[in-house]
């Protein structure tokens, strides 16, 4: 609780002008936003190039800010929204890498192991970039950024359902994209 509280009175000085106060909010925060950023753009220059504009359109907008969700959830929807534009900018899809976690076997037998590993973070990673940004976005904040649905819903702008929809959709697409791979592993 206490952390909420700080985290109040540091919104309440920085909407009045004190830096130090919107520099301790963006210290707290910036891990955060930069893991979603490079989640959703595959790489760490844009990624932090994204973060930092992020910060600095939030401040901008301070006096926007409600406060009727968690300000974190605030500024996910900010680096949600932006990361989308530079998408729409570029029409291009994210970056190889940054979206999937090492995939890591139970217990490497040998080369082939590794073979099959890379093999199997190649094609989920182009499974991942195949799927349309409205499921990408939704599917990347729940699964890889560990966010609850409601969370998910406030930075997509979406209602909760239709985020639990549309992470269930991108999953079903996965597993239809991954099919060739999941067979041709399984014989």
């Amino acid at each position: 609780m206490a952390g909420m509280v700080d985290e109040r009175a540091l919104l309440e000085r920085a909407r009045a002008g004190d830096r130090e106060a919107f520099d301790r909010l963006v210290r707290a925060q910036f891990p955060r936003v930069y893991a979603v950023a490079f989640r959703m753009l595959g790489n760490h220059e844009d990624a932090e190039d994204l973060a930092q504009e992020c910060f600095v359109r939030a401040h901008r907008s301070l006096g926007w800010y409600r406060g009727e969700g968690a300000f974190s959830t605030w500024l996910y929807r900010i680096v949600v929204h932006l990361a989308r534009d530079r998408f729409r900018r570029a029409e291009r899809r994210p970056k190889e890498g940054g979206l999937i976690p090492s995939l890591e076997p139970a217990a490497p037998r040998g080369p082939s192991d590794e073979l099959d590993k890379r093999e199997l973070q190649r094609a989920l990673v182009d499974a991942i970039h195949a799927l349309p940004e409205r499921l990408r976005t939704p599917l990347v904040l729940r699964t890889l950024e560990g966010f609850d649905y409601a969370d998910v819903a406030d930075a997509t702008g979406v209602t909760p359902n239709t985020a639990r929809t549309q992470v269930m959709k991108a999953r079903r697409a996965l597993l239809r994209l991954l099919r060739p791979f999941l067979d041709r592993s399984s014989s």
